[in-house]
């Protein structure tokens, strides 16, 4: 009768627990999953949306080459000049109407999907067939440290990650005066304080997603590295900017200890079986919860249609955030934790014997690893040659480890705990700062808590059971030692 009790106090308090990051989920739910924008044109008057504003305007114009030339000055300031050869009946009735023209190129950057929708001091001039377009882009670059300036205007500008094409046929970018160039796209050439770029309508993402360009006072050693520090902290500043997403996942996991802390011995006298269930069956429901009401905000339509998209919902939850790794690769991991744990376990005869081997074995090497990850966080951090996304992978995918170590070093009282402790508490920072949108593994774009609130929960229930199964394990050595002694 007692057991029966503590078994349904144990499953009440681990549905309740469920219950409320259940509606932490379902708070972020209730907009649709948008897709990728279209690619915005670097020049857009070199683009066709300059020959599809002419003909609504009435002048039947075409464009048979085009360049885009810009100069950064001290101030961060960009100026842009960019140069349009004209062909068609239209051409004529341009050079002459100024304010025809005038309001062709104004409404060119009017309708968007161009990377410059509010250029300063614009003005339009004809020489001879060639369009000279002029304008000014304040905040393109700023001074970092080591005299460097850098140019961070297609990486991460205004808020938001964009991707583009060239429109023209070429793009050179200038520094400030004094200044050569330190570092470059890989798709761009450099020479001396030019850099260049070669593209057309066919070519996207010519930037890339690593396109900081920096110029510096020269290209001496110093140079190089003001440029690495001046690149790293403009990624880690952007990053930093997310960093609140990682209270969800941490108020999730901060419940989990807890209620591993205070019932933790309970759950692990529960069978397997039910273990499961308790952990799995309100996971499962607040995904088909979720799924469920994104559906029916996001889709009014026939029934098939609906249920279409509750399936692609149902696995985009788990397949395009981060419970798909922590699912996929840190539950196999747990797996070969625990088995490791029982055969270590089973192997001594005498309980301390079994202390040394599974602290030498499994305790230490787990830590290790797990200090190592914070060893490269710096770099990660400040997107690196782009190691964060390898980082953040690894990063989705430690966490669950801990818990394991956690049970079996609080069993043994060990100050090994309070590194697990700390460590599981504070994962999500690197997975925030290794995956925040600024880079290019941005799992998902319209919630911050849907980015990483999946994550949390596989975690957490993972973690359930992989405490359980440690604390059992050593309670099973305690008293197979008891009975040896």
């Amino acid at each position: 009768m007692i057991t029966e009790q503590v078994d349904r106090g144990a499953g009440l308090r681990v549905l309740f627990v469920a219950a409320l990051v259940g509606i932490i989920l379902l708070s972020a739910v209730g907009s649709p999953v948008s897709g990728r924008p279209p690619p915005q044109a670097v020049c857009g008057v070199c683009s066709d949306t300059l020959v599809d504003t002419a003909d609504e305007n009435g002048v039947a114009i075409g464009v048979t080459e085009s360049s885009l030339t810009i100069q950064i000055d001290q101030s961060g300031t960009g100026h842009w000049t960019a140069r349009v050869t004209l062909t068609g009946a239209g051409v004529e009735t341009l050079r002459e109407d100024q304010s025809l023209r005038d309001r062709v190129v104004q409404r060119v950057y009017e309708r968007g999907y161009v990377a410059v929708e509010e250029p300063k001091s614009l003005t339009a001039s004809m020489n001879g067939d060639t369009l000279l377009v002029e304008y000014e882009v304040p905040d393109m670059a700023h001074e970092s440290a080591g005299g460097v300036y850098v140019v961070d205007f297609f990486y991460w500008h205004g808020g938001e990650a964009r991707w583009f094409y060239l429109a023209a046929d070429s793009m050179t970018m200038r520094g400030p005066p004094g200044t050569v160039v330190s570092h470059a796209p890989a798709d761009a050439t450099s020479d001396g304080d030019v850099v260049t770029w070669e593209g057309s309508d066919q070519q996207y993402d010519p930037l890339g997603v690593r396109s900081h360009v920096v110029f510096a006072p020269d290209d001496g050693v110093i140079s190089s590295v003001a440029t690495t520090l001046g690149i790293g902290i403009d990624v880690a500043q952007l990053k930093a900017q997310d960093l609140s997403a990682a209270v969800a996942p941490f108020a999730i996991l901060a419940a989990v200890l807890a209620l591993l802390w205070r019932f933790g011995s309970r759950l692990a006298g529960l069978s397997r079986l039910r273990l499961i269930a308790l952990v799995g069956g309100p996971l499962a429901a607040v995904g088909l919860t979720a799924a469920t009401i994104e559906t029916l905000v996001g889709v009014s339509g026939p029934v098939t249609e609906q249920l279409g998209d509750f399936l692609f919902y149902l696995i985009y939850v788990v397949a395009a955030t981060g419970a798909g790794p922590a699912l996929i690769l840190g539950g196999p991991l747990v797996v070969g934790q625990i088995l490791l744990t029982r055969r270590l376990l089973k192997g001594e005869t005498d309980t301390t014997e079994s202390i040394d081997a599974v602290t030498r074995l499994l305790l230490w090497p787990t830590a290790t690893v797990l200090a190592g990850q914070w060893l490269l966080f710096p770099v990660a951090a400040a997107g690196a040659a782009g190691y964060d996304t390898t980082y953040g992978l690894v990063s989705l995918v430690l966490p669950p480890l801990c818990f394991l170590p956690l049970a079996i070093t609080r069993r043994w009282r060990t100050p090994l705990r309070i590194a697990f402790i700390t460590g599981l508490l504070l994962s999500p920072i690197p997975v925030v700062f290794a995956l925040a949108p600024h880079t290019g593994m941005s799992l998902v774009s319209v919630s911050l808590v849907l980015r990483y609130v999946p994550w949390g929960l596989v975690v957490a229930a993972i973690g359930v059971l992989a405490y359980a199964a440690g604390y059992r394990s050593v309670a099973t050595e305690r008293e197979r030692g008891e009975r040896v002694g």
